[in-house]
């Protein structure tokens, strides 16, 4: 089984000028995965660009948790939508 490749909160937190409470938010609104590896919080590599976008959006927007989390869900919408269309129109295309 090959090992996850995980950042520490504390390192993240350090190099975005965050509290470490706002990662921990972000798990619980179920945008990241943190794992707990003797004591210490680490956020899974997978996860690290939604993170960062996060952390940009707090940092240089000043949105908050849940703007960051509605942002989030409107932008899954998006991109559902966007595969939707392209879809159609391969549908439609196989008509032509």
């Amino acid at each position: 089984m090959a090992a996850k490749r995980m950042i520490a909160v504390k390192e993240f937190c350090t190099h975005h000028n965050l509290e470490t409470d706002f990662i921990k938010q972000l798990q619980h609104h179920d945008l990241i995965e943190m794992v707990m590896v003797k004591r210490t919080g680490y956020i899974v590599e997978k996860n690290l660009p939604i993170a960062e976008k996060a952390a940009r959006l707090h940092n240089e927007l000043n949105v908050n948790i849940e703007g960051i989390h509605a942002i989030f869900q409107l932008l899954s919408l998006v991109e559902k939508k966007e595969q939707e269309i392209i879809q159609l129109r391969r549908e439609l295309e196989f008509y032509k």
